[in-house]
């Protein structure tokens, strides 16, 4: 009996229409477990409607459901000894009954419309108390990598929507790491459209992919969320909460969470998260100035280790059938200690020495509101009204020594400087939209307009000291404040007009104009000994500057989809009158320019009749220099290294040349490939010139002869069973590019005049990744991205490259029963590294935790970097040079940390209520 049971047999047959007889497509053929209707397996028919359902155990009674978008659902149960064809299975179509509830447990895994995947969620079964996160790397073709991003098929996906509504934004880290899977009822992947777009019908690309969660019925009204606490070695410690409430259409939102340990302000338990810790672990990039999300700042404070704290609020209501709203708020403080040793040799045997230490902070206040009115049934209007205000603070000291050789000191530097800003910005976006009586006849409008201004007040005090021959030569001692200011406007109108020319063709015809003015006024004073202050006026230093950039654009472009819908084609383009003014009024120099280009539009996919598509796309893009490009005054923070802008920059424009080939089998297999080739006019780069004392000035300047080419394919397999599933995927990468700058450093002893460098990057860079997960025991994850990249300089020959690799592990074991071990490996190798450092790296990190009260509650203890591996070196390679630098971090630490879920939904939950009955709060700290 036991033989039988491991034994696997196969159904076969092929779905029709019960009225013409035509065989269906596409249609999800799903086999579940008879006695407690758990899905076992399930496939989609080809073209002939055949399938072929493999792995379904011989000795038990196996449910088969048939299921295609307006037929009824085909069940039947078959026995242990079932035939292997089940022949032709005729669905007839489904009446359109108002209130006919479909009974979950017969619903199918995946079901495709249009452009849209749905997959049932309680299809793939996650762990108790399990969050978004996990439900999604359970579907097929979906992969979140290690930064958090989400892919389906291949494609970026931009938003996440709970219930056709914004949570935070669209920002899809809050809804991964907060929202629990079991209120999840479905999740469907679509095409991202404006809700415009979706109103007129307008089919987009499928460049970009929206995800939205949809609620269980019994889930719309009630009460859930969590709290995680924890403290540990150093004084580390982690603070998290959430709670949520829903009521109908009204939707609102609280979170909040406190860390010393550089996790990001809304990856809330990233890694103590309610769920224990994945495998493989994430992986957040900070700069200088923080994270930023969907065009908002988060957890900034600059580099180092930083202490955190953010609070969110979302809401979401509708106050009538015709008026809906969402809005947010959200609040950052970081503060910032950071340290940091550089070692910079350049090809001309130059070396600089640095040493980099000081604090930050940031906060930064985000209000966001978007208003949706159906005017009438024909017209929509939208008001999106932001305002963010920022203020940041720094201290920072430092030392750098200069070398011309090894043994040849050309100057040394001892710095201070500490700095103060403040930033308010306002935009207001509001569009209008029409149908006209013409079936897809459409009219629209928009306007965008954008306020914002900026204060500074900045002391940089420097003592230098110039050698010759390793003999003080000279010194100068700089002490200044720099008081700075700024003002921008923007405003952008546009208006679009669609017109179907026929069944196959459709006409979109537009009209932009954009005005935009930038002010910015720096003035400079030397500290005055007599006057103990700074009162001395420096004009070498100090500016006021005038930007002025207005561009008219008419675009055209023509949409073509052919009656079997497998071409679709989009043919045009616009013309770009720009035109760039500025004013130095210091100097009284003025300077404009007009510039004109063809910004093309055009793109065509092909789609086979195995569903593989293959897009070829060809566009062009513009790209203005910023006003800190523009403005001609140096920026004297660091005087051994000062920049400066360039008023007679002119407009970028580059063109891109793709060729796509995708194809994805929901039940197992993908492949996703591309080639591109990107060619540039008038590229930002720079101009480096290096002084006989060590110093130097870099400038902004337009150059020629760059372009980009790269290219990747990438194969995927996905297995689900009743009680595992196994995923896998791997491909390559190549990268090669072709850069100028202009530049004396690679010059022979002796040469100061500038010269043009051109260098060539070649990068190739395979990966795989595989998981697996057993019942509810065992959880298992790989990843390997192994990389070799080499620079050529052009004038000297020489050729620099390194190897890295990556690799991580990690595994989660639940058992013995209520116990669970988390385990992860990272490992890391360059074999560029600074002299001195191990070339690999391995960082080991466990956790072993308990649950109880019915697994609502855990308690971890949480080791991180157990052998105290961990560096933060980081080397770049460039045709200039080479650049080590080493950043204080977050070092080895253990935490006891402690998790609670709650969650009660009902009728009884909340008291207030409108006349149409909605209410719900989602609260998070």
């Amino acid at each position: 009996m036991a033989a039988t049971a491991q034994q696997r047999t196969e159904v076969k047959g092929a779905v029709a229409d019960s009225a013409s007889n035509e065989f269906l497509e596409m249609a999800t053929v799903t086999a579940q477990d008879a006695k407690d209707s758990s899905l076992i397996t399930y496939t989609l028919t080809d073209r002939k409607g055949a399938f072929r359902l493999t792995g379904l155990p011989a000795g038990k009674p196996v449910r088969i459901l048939v299921s295609y978008t307006g037929y009824r659902t085909w069940i039947q149960t078959v026995g242990t000894d079932r035939a292997p064809d089940l022949g032709r299975i005729s669905l007839a179509p489904a009446p359109r009954e108002l209130g006919v509830v479909e009974v979950a447990g017969n619903r199918p895994p995946i079901s495709i419309r249009k452009d849209t995947i749905e997959f049932n969620a309680d299809a793939f079964k996650t762990r108790p108390n399990a969050v978004v996160e996990e439900l999604l790397k359970k579907l097929p073709g979906v992969d979140i990598d290690p930064d958090g991003k989400i892919t389906v098929n291949g494609k970026p996906v931009s938003r996440i929507m709970v219930d056709g509504k914004d949570f935070f934004g669209g920002d899809s880290k809050i809804a991964l790491k907060n929202l629990p899977t079991h209120i999840i009822d479905k999740v469907q992947v679509s095409d991202t459209k404006t809700k415009i777009e979706s109103k007129i019908g307008v089919e987009k690309d499928g460049e970009d992919k929206t995800i939205n969660l949809t609620l269980k019925p019994g889930k719309k009204k009630g009460l859930y969320g969590r709290v995680t606490g924890g403290y540990g070695t150093d004084e580390r410690y982690d603070a998290s909460g959430m709670i949520n409430f829903f009521n109908g259409s009204r939707q609102i939102s609280l979170l909040g969470s406190s860390n010393n340990l550089n996790k990001s302000g809304f990856s809330v338990n990233e890694m103590m998260s309610a769920a224990p810790m994945r495998g493989g672990g994430m992986t957040v990039a900070f700069g200088d100035g923080g994270m930023n999300v969907n065009g908002m700042s988060f957890s900034g404070g600059g580099e180092g280790i930083r202490t955190g704290s953010m609070l969110g609020v979302n809401y979401n209501d509708e106050w009538s059938k015709d008026l809906k709203s969402n809005t947010s708020y959200n609040f950052n403080n970081t503060n910032s200690k950071f340290s940091t040793l550089s070692e910079n040799r350049y090809n001309d045997g130059r070396s600089v020495f640095g040493n980099r230490e000081g604090y930050g902070r940031n906060q930064a206040h985000n209000v966001n509101l978007n208003l949706e009115y159906q005017l009438d049934s024909m017209t929509i209007l939208s008001i999106v009204p932001r305002f963010s205000n920022t203020r940041q603070s720094s201290k920072t000291t430092s030392e750098e020594t200069t070398f011309r050789d090894l043994d040849d000191k050309a100057n040394e530097r001892n710095g201070r400087n500490t700095s103060r800003s403040d930033q308010n910005n306002f935009s207001l976006d509001f569009n209008a939209m029409r149908t006209l009586n013409k079936k897809g006849r459409s009219i629209s409008f928009r306007f965008k307009g954008n306020y914002g201004e900026t204060t500074g007040n900045a002391f940089n005090y420097s003592d230098q000291k110039f050698y010759v021959g390793n003999v003080l030569d000279s010194t100068n001692i700089l002490d200044q404040q720099s008081i700075t200011s700024g003002k921008r406007e923007s405003y952008d109108a546009a208006i679009t007009y669609v017109e179907p020319l026929s069944d196959r063709w459709r006409m979109n015809a537009s009209y932009s104009y954009r005005y935009n003015v930038n002010n910015s006024r720096r003035e400079t004073y030397n500290f005055n000994e007599n006057e103990k202050g700074y009162s001395e006026f420096d004009s070498l230093y100090s500016n006021r500057f005038n930007n002025k950039q207005m561009t008219h654009s008419p675009t055209v472009n023509f949409q073509f989809s052919n009656k079997k819908k497998n071409i679709n084609a989009t043919i045009g383009g616009g013309v770009l009158f720009n035109t760039l003014e500025n004013y130095s009024f210091y100097d009284k120099q003025a300077f404009r320019q007009d510039q004109v280009n063809f910004n093309p539009n055009s793109r065509i996919t092909y789609t086979f009749a195995d569903k593989g598509q293959l897009t070829f796309s060809y566009n062009g893009y513009s790209q203005q220099p910023s006003i800190e490009q523009l403005q001609p005054v140096p920026d004297n923070s660091n005087p051994l290294n000062i920049r400066l802008g360039n008023p007679d920059l002119k407009t970028v424009f580059s063109q891109s040349f793709n060729l796509n080939y995708n194809k994805f089998k929901p039940n197992g297999f993908g492949i996703f490939s591309y080639a591109s080739f990107r060619p540039v006019n008038n590229q930002f780069s720079t101009m480096t010139r290096v002084n006989s004392d060590g110093s130097q000035v870099t400038q902004t300047i337009n150059v020629n002869g760059v372009y980009n080419a790269n290219g990747s394919i990438n194969l995927s397999y996905n297995k689900v069973k009743k009680d595992f599933q196994f995923r896998t995927n791997g491909g390559v990468f190549v990268n090669y590019s072709n850069n100028v700058n202009y530049s004396n450093i690679n010059n022979k002893r002796g040469d100061t005049a500038v010269h043009k460098n051109v260098s060539k990057n070649f990068s190739i860079g395979p990966n795989v990744n595989a998981s697996f997960s057993w019942k509810e025991l065992l959880d298992l994850t790989m990843n390997y991205r192994p990389n070799y990249n080499q620079v050529t300089n052009d004038r000297t020959n020489v050729k620099t490259s390194n190897f890295t690799q990556r690799f991580t592990m990690g595994g989660t074991l639940y058992w013995p029963k209520h116990f669970f071990i988390d385990n992860d490996l990272q490992y890391t190798y360059n074999s560029n590294i600074a002299p001195g450092f191990k070339k690999g790296v391995p960082v080991y990190s466990a956790a072993i935790g308990y649950e109880f009260m019915k697994r609502s509650a855990n308690i971890k203890l949480y080791g991180y970097d157990l052998f105290r591996q961990n560096t933060n070196i980081r080397r770049m390679v460039s045709e200039l040079g080479t650049f080590d630098t080493r950043t204080a971090m977050v070092d080895q630490y253990f935490m006891l940390s402690f998790t609670y879920n709650f969650a009660k939904f009902g009728s009884k939950i909340g008291s207030n209520r409108r006349r149409d009955g909605a209410r719900s709060i989602d609260l998070m700290f």
